[in-house]
């Protein structure tokens, strides 16, 4: 089993277990509409206390094994978004995440990602990983890419901050095509 303190180091962020401390951060991050809008189970506006509630839940799926959430954190600005691994439907781990605002296009979330899938493969000992994203947020696309997943198809999605179905773009990742990329 491994620790629910558990933490991952990248060059420029820390990939930790969150703390009901963190709740304000997430709350305010989150409830900027360009965020909750590009990420499919995040309603706006976000309702006071969810992010206690969702905090809440967090050792109790680790300790299953279905869900690895991360905080990540830069040592100049704290929290500023979140990095997770969960059980997909297919079986396989699915990653999600979102950074707010103020911290796009910095490099944060391509080296989360690929911090992450470093845990999945090598850690956990996962088999192939699965993303998606929305078709109109591109840039989400291109750090899955950066990381070396691969295009697998469209599908309709959920967004609950828009309260509607949008056009999704699926792509995968296999260990042996992460073991390839590293050599």
């Amino acid at each position: 089993m491994i620790a629910e303190t558990l933490s991952l180091a990248g060059e420029k962020l820390t990939l930790r277990p969150f703390t009901l401390d963190d709740a304000p951060r997430v709350q305010e991050l989150v409830s900027n509409w360009n965020v909750a809008s590009m990420v499919a189970r995040i309603p706006h506006p976000y309702p006071e206390g969810a992010a206690e509630e969702w905090i809440a839940g967090h050792n109790e799926r680790r300790a299953v094994g279905d869900s690895w959430p991360f905080a990540i954190e830069t040592k100049k600005a704290g929290l500023v978004g979140t990095i997770g691994l969960g059980t997909a439907e297919s079986g396989a781990m699915e990653i999600g995440y979102w950074i707010g605002e103020p911290y796009w296009g910095k490099g944060i979330a391509s080296e989360a990602a690929r911090v992450t899938v470093e845990f999945a493969f090598d850690i956990l000992g996962t088999a192939r990983l699965e993303a998606e994203y929305f078709k109109d947020n591109p840039a989400s696309g291109r750090i899955l890419t950066k990381v070396g997943f691969k295009e697998t198809g469209e599908e309709k999605r959920f967004c609950l901050a828009r309260g509607e179905e949008l056009d999704c773009v699926t792509l995968e990742l296999t260990a042996p095509e992460h073991e390839k990329a590293k050599r």
